[in-house]
């Protein structure tokens, strides 16, 4: 790692962090020497709603809040982060503003790894950071499959006995139609 590593953060990353899943020994330290560590104090934004960091976090140590802006309610926490979860991952892959602020809720520490640093890596063709994105993507299908459950279940709160959630609910149909019609794989 860029800044204070030892040798016990290495371990624990290489057997511990899903992100890390399958990494041998060498993979591992591939990745941890791009790799920063960061801390951050309780309340202290990590990465902010509509800001460009490109960066990809592994929580170590803490809790963080996921927190939506919203011009209903304010501010909604749409989730609380442990140790081990990985964050910052869309807009790492996919170049663009962040779609929600990360807020230490402890002390928290982190990794970091850098877009142009990542790139670094897989220009020279390592295995590690093949198996980095695949154990990140593996964790966004794993969130997309709890939002597709949750969706559902709002949707059938919501729908009359016939099943159709568009009959009472129209921004159901609308945002369904466009989240199929902009999916672009």
């Amino acid at each position: 790692m860029n800044q204070s590593s030892d040798r016990t953060t290495t371990i624990k990353a290489c057997t511990q962090l899903a992100s890390f899943r399958d990494l041998n020994e060498s993979e591992c330290r591939q990745v941890l020497e791009i790799a920063n560590e960061r801390t951050f104090a309780p309340g202290e934004p990590v990465i902010e709603q509509g800001g460009r960091s490109e960066q990809l976090w592994i929580l170590l140590e803490g809790k963080c809040d996921v927190i939506k802006a919203s011009t209903h309610d304010g501010p909604l926490v749409l989730a609380q982060l442990d140790p081990h979860n990985v964050f910052g991952e869309m807009s790492f892959f996919s170049p663009a503003p962040h779609s929600a602020s990360v807020v230490a809720k402890t002390h928290v520490r982190l990794l970091s790894i850098a877009r142009q640093d990542y790139d670094k890596l897989l220009s020279a063709g390592s295995l590690a950071a093949y198996k980095l994105a695949y154990n990140v993507v593996q964790s966004l299908a794993h969130r997309l499959r709890h939002m597709d459950d949750w969706v559902a279940e709002l949707a059938g709160s919501h729908h009359p006995p016939n099943g159709h959630p568009e009959e009472k609910v129209p921004e159901w149909h609308e945002f369904r139609k466009r989240v199929l019609e902009t999916w672009n794989l």
